[in-house]
């Protein structure tokens, strides 16, 4: 019987595995020079598992026999080891993390150790395979292989075909020509065709030939078309951008997301990037990542370009990675726009500060300042690290005033801005000035505003205003009042005095002409209590309460029914119309009401309806009169100072002045017939 070395077939079986194992050896060092890590272990397990499995079936050929069982059973189980080392490999490959998976992991552990525990254990139970010496075409040990061999097999081709599935499906999606390593790929599969052969030919023994496609491939793959085999990787990896480059810069291929968004790629492989897509092209000359522009139906879009490299000896490809970095983009331009305006504001800011306020300051919750502005030397005599740490109470210049800061401290605390008129504060000189405070809390920078409660609340931000000069003004101005108003009621009591005498003793016009200044007396006097009136209330602080004006708005109905029997009321009013006001609002709404009646025409019209929602209280007053002249609509609307053509002007200023410093607003909308009044007062639900 002849031995496998002194037969040309024997020869050619053992020179076929020692060549494929000699291949698979010398691929490794090419292997690891892949820039991918997980790419690089796949491959490399690969070729040194397939090495030493192929390195053993030669080894079964020329071992003594004895030995050649235990030969076998090494070899087959370095080749069960090929199949998770190629499953690895086509996972990393393709870019999905199937090798990364936890419970697949421990699976195939599990299944790897058991098939290799029952081929170790064979020669005890021979389920895996028993053997027999045969004398054709050489003297060697046959396998005979038993069912668990098939079972095994069996699984290890259907793990062979997904690895095969998921590299193939790779090459068609890449978009490139794949043709070459896809032969080379198909070399993989061909062994298992020979298998089928051996176990139905006499011609070719039954024999796994596994290690001899593996070869091909490697060698195929890592030494002929390196390039393109990293290239297809690289192109139709995932949904990334990305342009392979040669050494000269000119482009190899790209992935058809590149493609879809720089279109001026379509058909340019082999040119110039520079000339293709300048831009681009422009940032290889730089080290690190850098964003280009491209204009689109949407609006310009913004794309990072990574320069990569990728080297499998001595091949070598430059990637330029084209990250989609729009929505990032547009947000930092965003914000480092609305940065600028911030300090554009900041400084605005800052300027209206320092001409608005003699000093502003902050106060933590224990009520010690943690900053002052630098205007307080002037305006005090301290320098601001003079007052940083201390207690407010330092500036208060006796225990009244102390208290009432520490008060107003706590309703800043619980959410409310304070505002305090004439408050005293005592400068280093030891002189007693008077400022107007206003405080508002500060909340923590890290809430957002609608989600803030006073829990939030850090400090509180204190403007304060020199109140010097407003206090002479008004000072003067109320002096100036009650002398005039003491002096114009006594000359007009006597002129209503005379004037009345002389109605009553004279006869036709003579007696219409003294009635008329009977009337204008009375309508001076008037209008000195009107300024009373003003008076009186800017003195008041608008601390409201909820009145329920339905019966302040029956007695003024009333009243002005008396009054004016001439005028027509109509009035829709609920049983309760309740606003945060105070009761000197009746002073306005009779003004509007008496206005109406006497302005509204011969047979004036009146109508005054109330509405009520969730956050006001609505009042609208109209008449069918001539409507009310653009000035005097400026003076209710807005509270301008102007010359008016009838009716008492201070009256209306009056109007105005009490409905908005009781927090209120009113309108006089557009009306094509008439005089339309609009007010709208808080309700209890807004302010709660």
């Amino acid at each position: 019987m002849a031995a496998p070395w002194t037969t040309s077939a024997g020869v050619a079986y053992m020179g076929l595995f020692c060549l494929s194992g000699l291949a698979c050896f010398a691929s490794i060092p090419r292997a690891r020079s892949f820039n991918d890590v997980e790419m690089r272990y796949g491959l490399v397990g690969l070729l040194a598992t397939t090495g030493i499995w192929a390195m053993f079936k030669t080894a079964f050929f020329v071992v003594p026999n004895p030995l050649r069982e235990a030969t076998y059973i090494i070899g087959l189980v370095s080749g069960f080891a090929t199949v998770w080392a190629w499953l690895y490999f086509a996972s990393a490959y393709t870019g999905r993390s199937l090798h990364k998976n936890a419970t697949l992991r421990r699976l195939s552990v599990a299944v790897f150790l058991t098939v290799v525990f029952i081929k170790l254990t064979n020669p005890f139970h021979e389920l895996y395979f028993t053997t027999t010496l045969v004398t054709t075409p050489f003297r060697y040990l046959a396998i005979n292989h038993g069912i668990v061999h098939w079972v095994a097999t069996s699984l290890s081709y259907v793990l062979a075909a997904v690895g095969l599935f998921m590299v193939f499906e790779l090459y068609v999606e890449s978009g490139y020509d794949t043709k070459p390593i896809g032969i080379l790929t198909g070399l993989l599969a061909l062994p298992v065709t020979l298998d089928i052969v051996a176990i139905a030919s006499p011609e070719l023994i039954n024999f796994i030939y596994a290690p001899i496609g593996v070869a091909a491939f490697a060698i195929g793959t890592l030494f002929i078309f390196g390039e393109q085999f990293l290239a297809v990787r690289t192109t139709a990896q995932g949904d990334e951008a990305a342009i392979i480059l040669d050494d000269s810069g000119r482009i190899q291929d790209y992935s058809p997301a590149a493609e879809a968004a720089f279109p001026g790629l379509v058909a340019s492989t082999g040119e110039s990037l520079a000339d293709v897509l300048p831009a681009v092209a422009a940032t290889r000359e730089r080290d690190n990542e850098q964003i280009v522009t491209r204009d689109s139906d949407t609006g310009t879009e913004y794309y990072l370009v990574s320069p990569r490299s990728m080297t499998l000896g001595d091949a070598a490809v430059e990637v330029l990675a084209l990250t989609d970095v729009t929505d990032i983009e547009r947000q930092r331009r965003t914000l480092i726009e609305r940065e600028r305006e911030l300090d554009e504001q900041t400084e605005l800011y800052r300027a209206v500060i320092a001409a608005s306020f003699a000093f502003v300051f902050r106060l933590d919750l224990d009520g010690r300042y943690e900053f002052v502005s630098p205007s307080v030397e002037e305006f005090l005599g301290y320098e601001p690290d003079e007052l940083i740490d201390n207690s407010v109470v330092m500036l208060t210049p006796d225990d009244k005033t102390a208290e009432l800061a520490k008060n107003s401290l706590e309703e800043v605390a619980n959410g409310e801005s304070v505002q305090i008129r004439d408050f005293p504060i005592e400068a280093r000189s030891g002189q007693t000035v008077y400022v107007d405070v206003r405080a508002v809390p500060i909340y923590a920078a890290d809430v957002a505003p609608e989600a803030r409660t006073p829990a939030d609340i850090v400090g509180a931000q204190v403007m304060v205003q020199d109140a010097s000069d407003r206090r002479q003004r008004e000072g003067l101005i109320s002096v100036i009042n009650r002398v005039l108003r003491h002096n114009v009621r006594n000359k007009l009591t006597v002129i209503n005095g005379y004037a009345d005498m002389l109605a009553t003793e004279l006869d036709g016009d003579d007696a219409e002409k003294a009635e008329q200044i009977v009337g204008t007396a009375d309508r001076l006097l008037d209008l000195t209590k009107s300024a009373r009136q003003i008076e009186d209330n800017r003195e008041l602080s608008p601390e409201l309460e909820a009145v329920d004006l339905a019966p302040v708005l029956h007695d003024a109905i009333d009243q002005l029914n008396t009054r004016y029997p001439e005028a027509s009321v109509t009035a829709e009013i609920p049983a309760a119309a309740t606003a945060m006001t105070l009761p000197r609002i009746e002073t306005p709404l009779w003004e509007l009401l008496e206005n109406a009646a006497v302005h509204g025409g011969e047979h004036p019209a009146v109508t005054l309806g109330v509405t009520e929602t969730a956050e006001q209280l609505r009042i609208t007053i109209s008449d069918d009169g001539p409507g009310i002249p653009e000035d005097e609509r400026q003076v209710l609307a807005e509270g301008k100072e102007e010359p008016l053509v009838h009716g008492q002007g201070l009256g209306l200023w009056l109007t105005y002045w009490i409905i908005t410093t009781l927090d209120g607003e009113i309108s006089v909308p557009k009306s094509q017939q008439g005089t339309v009044i609009e007010i709208r007062l808080p309700t209890p639900s807004t302010t709660a």
